[in-house]
């Protein structure tokens, strides 16, 4: 693989860091340059990165030319900065929620339909060990057909160290939003096909002092052939837990059940231990399955025009859609049938 030119645009979340740290990994990757609008983390980074900062995204790519753009601004404006990249002619692959609304997720499929460019989500699932070994066992048939998956995904909120964004609904968007995608697009992958339906329920109990902010979330998405994945996230951590968040993932299947613990800390991925109970067994713990390619090695691959990946667009689209879905259902109260919306 020749060198790739990548660059960032917006550093309103830490998980950007993630994507610079991903791409340096590479063979002969070159950081380029970074956007944002603040010159304070401008100055804070440009010192910590060693490369050039920017006021525009025109600025950006006009002067670095990047092949890759990883986006972090806030969760609202990441739809307009995501469609001016692809025009610009960059690949893009974006920290979650890719979206806030239909319309911003619209014109991003629009987007990448028009450009050609690859414009991804940073859905780091399908690149964890434990829950690939999970999706291995699966696929041999050794554990018969999913019947539920229930995920849970506590976090810490501290919000004495979250940017003043978060706490404004319009530019996060909602919990729900931001972390449930995650086992939104667990569960597409594990089943291989699309839930038909989808309930919800979204919330603030703890965090009340914050207008609109919403502390919890739950999904309940149903299958054609009655299986169901039951998903849990929130900001619900206490302060004082010793890590970010106790994630637990259970499997179960007709010829068998796989609980993962998440370990040390929910944001450990690749690490964990695997319980298996297969039907007529005594318990076992399965090794983590890594991946042959990190996430950015392999959305790298696919700006180059490999037809082989962990993680299409197209998934990133759509996983997308069903979390919007999945918060309407919560808005409105109801159970919204997919089957004709995607």
């Amino acid at each position: 693989m020749s060198a790739v030119r990548f660059a960032v645009a917006g550093l309103k979340h830490f998980h950007i860091l993630t994507f610079v740290n991903g791409m340096r990994a590479l063979p002969d990757a070159q950081f380029v340059g970074f956007y944002d609008d603040d010159p304070k983390l401008r100055d804070q980074y440009s010192q910590e990165f060693g490369v050039p900062a920017f006021a525009s995204v025109g600025e950006l790519v006009e002067a670095t030319e990047p092949e890759v753009v990883g986006v972090a601004v806030e969760n609202s404006k990441k739809g307009a900065v995501i469609c001016e990249l692809a025009e610009r002619g960059c690949h893009v692959l974006v920290d979650k929620p890719l979206v806030t609304s239909f319309a911003d997720l619209d014109d991003v499929e629009t987007a990448h339909v028009k450009t050609g460019k690859q414009i991804g989500l940073m859905l780091m699932e399908r690149y964890n060990g434990p829950t690939r070994a999970v999706r291995e066992l699966l696929q041999s048939g050794k554990l018969g057909r999913m019947v539920n998956f229930t995920g849970l995904a506590p976090h810490k909120l501290k919000p004495a160290g979250r940017p003043k964004w978060m706490f404004d609904a319009d530019l996060y968007g909602g919990v729900l939003n931001d972390l449930c995608i995650h086992n939104i697009d667990l569960s597409r992958w594990m089943w291989d096909e699309e839930p038909v339906a989808v309930t919800a329920a979204e919330g603030c109990l703890r965090f009340t002092q914050y207008d609109r902010f919403t502390d919890h979330a739950e999904v309940f998405l149903e299958f054609a052939d009655s299986s169901t994945a039951m998903l849990r996230a929130d900001w619900l951590t206490p302060e004082g837990f010793p890590a970010h968040g106790d994630g637990r993932q259970f499997f179960e299947c007709t010829e068998g059940t796989i609980e993962i613990l998440a370990a040390p800390d929910i944001h450990r991925l690749g690490e964990g231990t695997i319980h298996y109970d297969a039907w007529d067994a005594e318990r076992t713990q399965l090794a983590p399955a890594p991946p042959e390619k990190s996430a950015f090695a392999d959305f790298v691959a696919l700006c180059r025009g490999t037809q082989q990946a962990e993680l299409f667009p197209s998934d990133g689209f759509r996983s997308t859609r069903i979390t919007l879905y999945a918060r309407e259902a919560a808005r409105t109260g109801t159970k919204i049938d997919l089957r004709d919306k995607l």
